[in-house]
């Protein structure tokens, strides 16, 4: 079914748990419906491997990169400065990202909000940057 030349067949597939690999990322790359998001998060959306999307011309694809668990340090810092604002904001939360490019999305210019969120923030940074927004101790 997955090879079917009807497109919401393919797209109910994508409903079930056997769904493959390869429909899941070529629906998440595709589907225009609000939860595409969601075929991420499906059993046999193998997150391994998807860093060769990092420079493919589709900002979903390329977002979907930074799900990849072996995806480098210096990939996810070239994918933070990416044309598309949620590959950018998806690339500032993660926890892979240097430090030194971490910071400088806390700046006004980069993804502070989503830069904020991101674990690998140090402790003593995190507490400056609540004592610059007033948050009492």
């Amino acid at each position: 079914m997955a090879a079917d030349d009807d497109y919401y067949v393919k797209l109910m597939l994508c409903e079930n748990d056997h769904a493959p690999h390869e429909l899941l990322v070529a629906m998440f790359a595709d589907w225009k419906g609000l939860s595409w998001g969601t075929l991420a998060y499906r059993r046999n959306f193998a997150r391994p491997g998807l860093a060769r999307f990092a420079d493919d011309p589709n900002y979903r694809l390329r977002y979907a990169a930074t799900f990849d668990p072996r995806a480098e340090p210096e990939l996810v810092e070239r994918l933070s400065h990416d044309a598309e604002d949620m590959v950018r904001r998806h690339a500032a939360t993660d926890p892979r990202l240097p430090r030194p490019r971490l910071v400088e999305l806390l700046g006004g210019d980069g993804m502070p909000r989503a830069a904020a969120r991101n674990p690998a923030l140090p402790a003593e940074l995190m507490h400056q940057l609540l004592d610059v927004a007033g948050v009492e101790r």
